[in-house]
């Protein structure tokens, strides 16, 4: 009886071990690799960047008793930074400061004399929203606009004051690389009205309209 007992379970060893090696050696599936998105640039964070440009306006103010204006153009360029923030893929929100040197001048002779107006320097504080397509930004500014302007009569000197006022304009930026942005931007700025009391100059207002280029680091 023991006999028969072992040599069953022997038989049972012997049907079973092919299906276990079977089993064991069964090929497994390869595993399929992870895909990964295009990766999508990101503008947010600080920058800093140089800008040129060529601006054009007018200064006017009550001389010889009626109001007279002076054309004035020239090239501009100066510093430029800011922080932006993207709220959602496709939307960015910032704020930016710029200062620039400006050889913004023009003359005119009014009642025999000839009257001179230069812009000498000008800058912003400003907010910025735009529409993100990747690395790609379009984008609209305004803030506040400051300029040292000057201004200068035949014979009698000149004299500068510090106007402020308002600037609105649009742009848009290309990523580059992951650090370099370059842009080009249209700003109007119209600045508060000012005394010229040394040339006889009252109430003088002038307004800017620059075109400029620019590339920033971001960081």
């Amino acid at each position: 009886m023991k006999h028969l007992i072992a040599a069953a379970a022997a038989a049972t060893v012997l049907i079973a071990s092919p299906a276990i090696s079977a089993d064991l050696y069964d090929p497994v599936a390869p595993v399929a690799p992870e895909v990964y998105g295009p990766t999508v640039f990101s503008w947010a964070g600080p920058y800093v960047g140089a800008q040129i440009g060529y601006g054009w306006g007018e200064t006017r103010g009550k001389i010889k008793g009626s109001r007279r204006g002076i054309d004035t153009d020239g090239v501009i360029g100066g510093l430029y930074g800011g922080y932006n923030a993207q709220l959602t893929p496709n939307f960015v929100l910032g704020g930016e400061a710029d200062i620039s040197w400006s050889d913004i001048s023009g003359d005119r002779s009014i009642g025999g004399r000839k009257y001179e107006a230069r812009t000498d320097w000008q800058g912003t504080i400003r907010a910025r929203a735009g529409a993100a397509f990747d690395r790609i930004l379009v984008y609209g500014t305004g803030g506040v606009a400051f300029a040292g302007n000057n201004m200068k009569k035949q014979a009698r000197g000149s004299e500068g004051q510090t106007h402020v006022g308002w600037t609105l304009g649009a742009g848009v930026e290309g990523a580059i690389t992951e650090n370099i942005v370059a842009r080009g931007e249209y700003l109007y700025a119209g600045y508060g009205k000012q005394d010229y009391n040394k040339i006889n100059a009252k109430g003088v207002d002038l307004n800017t309209s620059v075109v400029r280029a620019g590339v920033a680091y971001k960081f």
